[in-house]
């Protein structure tokens, strides 16, 4: 389906209140499969962990309202937008969500929690009804990080946060997907979503710690567009290619237009996602799986001085460098480079415990040694590729080059190992969660075609 002169807006609505799960390959079906679990792993392992989620959550509940969707792993019914935000944020809070191989973006958190809203909201919905819903949102969320990425002549920072800003067309997709909008309602709900969307980067740069639940805000706001619609508010206008609108405004309408329109419906982006084997940004993956490499044959006190070598995205995690090498809090520690490569020299792996406040994690003093050891440099001729040089005491030097770290696109974790990070997500989770609700989980998500109402996850997640 394309249509080259259409407004995009008006193309990705008519394909958006379309699509049917029938219409969606089996190499995508087994991609949203393994994109609800993965979002359910690390919302649940957020909800004591995240940063910014207690006071996310005691505002939310504080603010009151109609008991319309559920607070995945609390049991909490708050207004739909509201619920669709806290999920929104916890499933991003860790730095542990899915992550794209080409473009950027993480599509899980921004597509999950508003279709399981709107599904609650409408009084239940399939397992194909919510695996369709996620699926517009995340295919067009794709699509714009592609498009955006190969139209991009230099690295900058200076733009809007990639998952956040483009976060509020895919929540208000999927909702409206899943609300059963026909598609004059879908671009109204993606005009006011562009209402809304914001996305600085600054707070992510800097570390504070409300980066941890940027895509919250996604979530609240493409819910809200939906909801405004649903009650008759129109706001259907040039969404992405109007004078004032998404790509002029904030991407001096440098953009790939073919890439958002070419093959839709027959060619899907959203399987380029990968899902993360470590509780970090995705940059530090190459860095960690080289580091992990090296550690299994070396003893991490002989380190006496390391290099890495990466891409230019690079420098934004590894400065500011007091930070990067000496992180003190987890929504610093997700995000630094430096430390992550030092912890997996120091013991060969990252685990979410690592990146804790603790003795043994963000002050385990082999680590902090090395983090303060490692220089950092960029060649853009690696691409997404990273390098580690090790020198030991002894004067050796010892190397270790990944391409595609585990969890990559092109190295996908196996479903024991995706299992396994459910599991070990749902630890963290309070209310405690039986082994038995647990393994039921897994079973559902992972024939989740066959499910005929979703909302049995809420029970399941809610804990004793």
């Amino acid at each position: 389906m394309t249509n080259g002169s259409q407004d995009l807006a008006e193309t990705w609505s008519e394909y958006a209140s379309h699509v049917t799960y029938n219409d969606l390959p089996d190499d995508v079906r087994q991609t949203l499969r393994w994109l609800v679990l993965d979002t359910l792993s690390t919302t649940l392992a957020a909800n004591t962990l995240g940063v910014g989620v207690p006071e996310m959550l005691s505002w939310a509940r504080a603010s009151g309202g109609a008991p319309e969707a559920t607070v995945l792993g609390f049991g909490d019914r708050l207004p739909a937008a509201v619920a669709a935000m806290v999920n929104g944020g916890m499933a991003h809070a860790l730095n542990f969500d899915d992550t794209t191989a080409v473009g950027s973006g993480h599509l899980g958190p921004v597509t999950f929690p508003s279709a399981f809203a709107a599904a609650e909201l409408r009084g239940g919905a399939t397992g194909k009804e919510l695996m369709t819903s996620i699926a517009v949102g995340a295919e067009l969320m794709s699509r714009i990080g592609v498009a955006l990425t190969k139209a991009q002549t230099t690295y900058t920072e200076a733009k809007p946060q990639p998952t956040q800003m483009p976060g509020f067309f895919a929540s208000a997709v999927s909702a409206s997907h899943m609300l059963q909008f026909n598609a004059h309602q879908t671009h109204s709900a993606l005009g006011l979503a562009f209402m809304q969307a914001s996305g600085g980067r600054q707070p992510v740069l800097d570390g504070r710690p409300a980066k941890a639940i940027y895509a919250a805000f996604s979530n609240q706001g493409g819910m809200q567009a939906v909801l405004l619609t649903r009650y008759g508010l129109l706001g259907d206008c040039n969404v992405f290619e109007g004078k004032a609108g998404f790509f002029p405004t904030y991407y001096g309408n440098a953009f790939d237009r073919p890439s958002l329109v070419d093959g839709l419906g027959d060619d899907f982006f959203l399987t380029n996602v990968g899902f993360k084997p470590w509780p970090t940004t995705g940059v530090a993956h190459v860095f960690i799986a080289a580091a992990a490499e090296l550690h299994r044959d070396l003893d991490p006190v002989e380190i006496r001085h390391v290099r890495i070598t990466g891409e230019p995205h690079l420098a934004s995690f590894c400065e500011p460098s007091q930070v990067r090498r000496n992180p003190q809090a987890p929504v610093e520690a997700e995000d630094s480079v430096l430390f992550a490569t030092a912890k997996a020299l120091a013991t060969g792996d990252v685990k979410i415990a690592d990146l804790q406040p603790t003795p043994s994690g963000l002050f385990d003093t082999q680590a902090v040694r090395i983090a303060n050891l490692i220089e950092w440099s960029v060649d853009e001729s690696l691409g997404r590729s990273g390098v580690v040089e090790v020198t030991l005491a002894s004067g050796e030097v010892r190397m270790s080059r990944v391409d595609h770290p585990p969890g990559h696109r092109d190295n996908q974790l196996t479903d024991d190992q995706r299992e396994q990070k459910f599991i070990a997500c749902a630890q963290y989770a309070k209310p405690k969660i039986s082994d038995g609700s647990l393994r039921e989980v897994i079973d559902l998500v992972e024939h989740l075609q066959d499910v005929a109402d979703v909302r049995i996850l809420s029970r399941l997640l809610a804990g004793s």
